[in-house]
């Protein structure tokens, strides 16, 4: 067995301390990694891989590093890609090191514990979850170390769990290592299973009393939820864990409950765009970006966290819209406060990193600036009317913060260097002591001045000249020709190639002098830094309450501006259940198309109009007129004002959303299993508060199945959920449904026709439509004129072998050709919208494809009646047909479901086939 060096002995038992982290080891000027580690870190990294010495077993050990200065720009990358990451320094001086340098593990770091401001998104939160589930209920926290943000609820396992982290979108989530029903939902979050006894009950009470203290977990009722607080407890654990080294700013635990605000799970944020895009999965194009006119980090996240957790209160929705109001209202005011706001820095992080020990000169000249501000905003909110901003503005009452800003401001300098180690920190008058220090190195640096000068007068050496480094220390140096010279008390220090260098006794012992001087200087300016932070720290509470009135203030400004400037009204809010509006607009495409929107109207409510049928082609705008009112809700409920001529909303629980299709091939879910599982989610979660938007369900699979699962979904919807609903569709006999369910009214998209050419109108009228003019939108898009002209033949045959005539009391099919056959649905519960109220299916069309696009070659022709006599062949069961005829005139079609008549007529086809002769 080989033998390894003492280094890599030290290697390896750090190694074994951080478990499965990335350890990062600090080797002089490098950061190096070693074996598998160095092979992760060289291809998340892009850095070369190389090796070094060999291991017990005598094989080459990899190798990778990264230069120490460049640790912040590398760590990301690592953390980024779901790493945990340990960093191993150097905690002693290598010069003054006896053997091996010591080193110890400061820091770990996961994509949750992040305090790091590189590493951070500068506008959004980033949270730590932590999730324990027992008998049938979930306990859940969000923490957020670089703000001192602290969330708690917990939940029924009904689903939610992944609605709630859809909404705060966890950076890392930890669960107890025993954990397994609840791992389904966390798909998409990086995980981290921890030792159960993290989320023990006993170990969680200790943790949290130890952090916050007995009182202060009582008043908050934490321990009134015994699986959130395990999640508290659990989630400070792993926090102590990264050996972050204060965590004093996380004062509080929040306890909220989830049916204070609107759930919006993943699906609907995906569909309604709201913090990021479809197509790209980013911000821009977002409702959040088009909202986002924030002047502060904080201010951003208070706003995202409104749009993450719409309110239900109605009384609290107004208070928000007052002060949004008054704002609006007073565009000075407004203006000043943006003004005072603007460049104001992220005074939550400051905070947390100050009392993290990790605030630079830097951050806390950023501190003392928005302290100083706090006076000018309080004044420009003298006469505010609103509970909002009068709340606001005794918050923001500056207090014993003026001490910390005047300390700061007598012991920093103005423009201080990035970190504390080259001095430069502390102003000249603050401190006595380091003032004589000073004083001493610069009568040092004089001195050496005039000694230059006076040894160049009493050797006769022009060139000679006084320097120093880091080194040899101070030097007296003379060129080669002026050797013969130097006088005899000068002692050889080092050789050049152009001459040699001396020192003196005399200059030796002022080395000693200056360099402990500096060494003092540098020492003392720490201490001096330390000490101001820390007594920042002491009031980080005050602080952080000024920080999150800041945010709350300059969220207000942000949707105060947003309205004047994009001519939003504010909404009026009811009980009665009703969504009403005028001229309601997509903000974001009434934006980007500057002016050539066309708004359209709205009228929802809990009975005659609460299920609406739209109609009309693709392209014409029914999506976006689904997404447009959904907003509207969703601003509304966030205190904003929203993009309409007038609105008066009734505040709902939850939007749904199930809008345009895709494939999750990771999960090996096709688009119909997809919509099907939302469906089934909505079905089964909805409310009569809820608002529905469904967009063309049923389009993924075989047209009657389709259209039956459709028909069925509306009538669960319009009878049993009640919930105000929007159902898009192309299945025009879903019409049919407003004669005789009281709640559905048809809705179409205008289009007008000119020739074989339309124009999109984007205008929703009352009414059904009965054509979805896909070929138009076909030649719209390009495709070939000869495909679109065959098309409209086939389109013409199959309108012309479709038509259904009322015979008396039957309703026969005119025959099919042998080349287009068409199966007809039997009339639902027959016209009791007026009219025949018959229901067209689609046509085969030639190939044995359907005009969707599905095979179709199994469908036959069957009516309504009985079968033409020539269908008949000599020597078959006559008796068994006019049975199935009989059966089919005595059926009650005012009673009979579409789910049963597709059934039964699946039956009367297994018996034709049967008198047929066919198996």
């Amino acid at each position: 067995m080989a033998k390894i060096s003492p280094l890599m002995d030290q290697y390896f038992g750090m190694k074994e301390r951080c478990g499965d982290a990335l350890l990062l080891f600090r080797m002089g000027d490098f950061f190096e990694t070693f074996g598998p580690d160095a092979e992760v870190a060289a291809r998340v990294l892009n850095i070369t891989l190389t090796s070094r010495q060999k291991d017990k077993e005598g094989n080459r050990i990899p190798l990778a590093g990264i230069p120490h200065h460049a640790l912040n720009a590398y760590l990301p990358k690592l953390v980024g890609a779901g790493y945990k990451v340990a960093i191993c320094e150097q905690v002693e001086d290598p010069k003054k090191a006896k053997g091996l340098v010591k080193r110890e593990i400061v820091r770990v770091i996961t994509p949750g514990t992040i305090i790091e401001p590189s590493m951070l998104e500068e506008g959004a939160n980033n949270y730590l979850a932590a999730v324990v589930e027992e008998g049938g209920r979930i306990g859940l926290s969000f923490l957020d170390v670089s703000t001192g943000e602290f969330l708690a609820t917990e939940l029924s396992g009904d689903g939610r769990l992944s609605a709630e982290l859809a909404k705060f979108r966890p950076a890392e989530c930890i669960v107890p290592e025993s954990a397994d029903g609840i791992i389904d939902d966390l798909a998409g979050t990086i995980v981290q299973r921890v030792e159960d006894d993290a989320f023990s009950p006993d170990g969680a009470r200790a943790v949290l009393a130890g952090h916050f203290g007995e009182e202060a977990v009582a008043r908050w009722g934490i321990l009134d939820l015994p699986l959130a607080a395990r999640a508290c407890g659990a989630s400070l654990s792993y926090l102590s864990s990264s050996q972050i080294p204060a965590l004093s700013h996380i004062s509080e635990v929040r306890v909220y409950s989830p049916e204070e605000f609107m759930i919006l799970d993943d699906t609907t944020l995906r569909n309604l765009e709201i913090f990021r895009n479809i197509r790209e999965r980013t911000k821009r194009g977002s409702l959040f970006e088009f909202i986002d006119l924030t002047s502060t980090p904080g201010g951003s996240r208070t706003l995202r966290r409104w749009l993450q957790m719409p309110l239900i209160s109605s009384e609290e929705i107004e208070g928000r819209l007052d002060g949004v109001e008054e704002l609006f209202s007073d565009p000075l005011r407004r203006g000043d406060l943006a003004e005072a706001l603007k460049g104001m820095g992220d005074l939550e992080r400051i905070v947390a990193r100050t009392s993290c020990g990790t605030a630079s000169p830097k951050d806390l000249l950023s501190l003392k600036g928005a302290i100083e501000r706090l006076p000018r905003i309080v004044q420009l909110l003298e006469g505010a009317k609103s509970d909002g901003l009068l709340e606001l503005k005794e918050r923001l009452q500056i207090g014993p913060l003026r001490q910390v800003a005047q300390l700061i401001g007598r012991a920093i300098e103005d423009d201080p260097p990035a970190g504390i180690k080259e001095g430069g920190v502390i102003r000249d008058g603050y401190d006595p002591e380091l003032d004589e220090i000073r004083s001493l190195l610069r009568e040092g640096r004089g001195w050496i001045s005039r000694m230059e000068k006076e040894e160049r007068g009493r050797t006769g050496i022009k060139s000679l000249r006084v320097g120093y480094n880091n080194v040899f220390g101070y030097y007296i140096e003379v060129t080669r020709p002026n050797l013969a010279a130097v006088p005899p008390e000068y002692i050889r220090k080092q050789t050049l190639a152009g001459g040699e260098r001396f020192i003196t006794p005399e200059l030796k012992e002022m080395e000693e002098r200056v360099l402990s001087a500096q060494e003092r200087s540098s020492s003392l300016e720490e201490e001096l830094f330390l000490k101001i932070r820390s007594e920042a720290a002491f009031r980080g509470r005050q602080i952080q309450e000024k920080a999150t009135a800041l945010g709350e203030m300059d969220a207000f400004v942000a949707l105060a501006t947003l309205a004047a400037e994009r001519g939003l009204i504010r909404p009026e809010l009811n009980l009665r259940g009703e969504i009403s509006m005028r001229g309601s607009r997509h903000p974001i495409l009434d934006a980007s198309m500057r002016g050539g929107f066309v708004p359209n109207d709205v009228h929802l409510d809990g009975r005659r109009n609460r299920f609406l049928i739209l109609t009309g082609p693709n392209m014409a705008g029914k999506s976006t007129y689904m997404r447009q009112i959904a907003i509207a809700v969703i601003l509304a409920q966030i205190g904003s004002f929203v993009p309409a001529s007038f609105a008066t909303i009734s505040p709902v629980d939850r939007i749904f959303t199930r809008v345009g299709a895709y494939d999750d091939l990771t999960s090996g879910q096709s688009t119909f299993m997809i919509e099907m599982t939302e469906v089934a989610k909505i079905l089964t979660s909805a409310t009569s508060k809820s608002l529905i938007l469904l967009d063309e369900v049923g389009r993924g699979t075989s047209t009657f199945d389709g259209l039956a699962i459709a028909w069925a979904i509306a009538e669960e919807i319009h009878n049993k959920v009640r919930g105000k609903a929007i159902f898009a569709t192309h299945y025009h006999q879903l019409t049919q449904l407003a004669g005789f369910l009281p709640g559905v009214k048809n809705y179409n998209m205008a289009v007008k026709e000119e020739g074989d050419s339309v124009v999109f109108l984007r205008t929703v009228v009352p009414g059904a439509t009965d054509r979805s003019y896909g070929i138009h939108v076909a030649k719209l898009a390009g495709v070939p004129e000869g495909v679109v002209a065959r098309a409209r033949e086939v389109l013409r045959e199959i309108e012309r072998e479709a038509v259904i005539e009322p015979l008396g009391n039957e309703r026969r099919s005119r025959r099919a050709g042998p080349r287009y056959t068409q199966l007809i649905f039997f009339d639902g519960p027959g016209g009791r919208g007026g009219g025949e109220g018959k229901i067209e299916g689609d046509a085969k069309i030639p190939g044995g494809v359907n005009s969707d696009g599905d095979d179709n070659s199994n469908v036959n022709s069957i009516d309504g009646g009985a079968p033409p006599a020539e269908v008949y062949e000599d020597g078959r069961d006559r008796d068994a047909g006019a049975t199935l005829i009989e059966e089919i005139r005595e059926m009650d079609l005012d009673i009979i479901t579409p789910i049963d008549a597709l059934n039964r007529l699946s039956e009367y086809q297994r018996r034709l086939k049967k008198i047929d002769g066919q198996n």
